[in-house]
């Protein structure tokens, strides 16, 4: 699989372009709210591989192809939707949108109707991390490290309160999760 293309722009669309990376051509789907300054670019890659097609999908952060990846889980939306919902707003406020159980700026993004916009948000509400202020939790791998630890009994919000007290150093999932069932609960 493909995760990461850096190169220079050959050709460029609304929502795709075409990377050489060493003289290969890599045609590239995108958010259309992509931005891309100067003629290279570095982009974190989605490969979707059907029986029929192979198609690349770039973002300009792990963050927006996490997010990404998180739509695809959502039976109804496919990567073009998933695309189009991507580069239709910042993902803060994309995230934001869901935590709160507002489907309104998911619905208003052409391909997503209300019907679709309500089961993303009931679908992804508990993952993104939303905590009730406002805040939201956006650490890469997170969702892993609390999916981890819902599954082994821990409330969700204390380990979203946890992930905030990890020490910096602590960068693996892995050792993330020893270092919260080991300091969780802790008073």
């Amino acid at each position: 699989m493909i995760g990461y293309l850096k190169g220079r722009i050959i050709d460029r669309g609304i929502d795709r372009i075409i990377l050489d990376v060493s003289g290969v051509g890599y045609e590239v789907s995108v958010p259309a709210n992509l931005k891309i300054d100067g003629d290279e670019a570095e982009l974190f890659i989605y490969t979707h591989v059907r029986e029929d097609i192979l198609a690349l999908y770039g973002f300009g952060s792990k963050e927006e192809q996490g997010f990404f990846k998180s739509l695809l889980s959502v039976s109804g939306i496919g990567p073009k939707v998933a695309l189009a919902i991507v580069g239709s707003a910042p993902i803060n406020q994309l995230r934001d949108s869901i935590s709160k159980g507002d489907p309104s700026l998911l619905s208003a993004v052409s391909g997503v109707g209300k019907k679709t916009a309500e089961k993303t948000v009931i679908e992804l509400k508990n993952k993104m991390g939303y905590i009730g202020d406002g805040e939201i939790f956006t650490d890469s791998g997170a969702d892993e490290v609390i999916d981890a630890l819902a599954g082994l009994g821990f409330q969700r919000v204390e380990i979203v309160e946890g992930l905030k007290k990890i020490p910096a150093e602590i960068s693996d999932n892995d050792e993330k999760i020893k270092w919260l069932i080991r300091n969780l609960g802790k008073r």
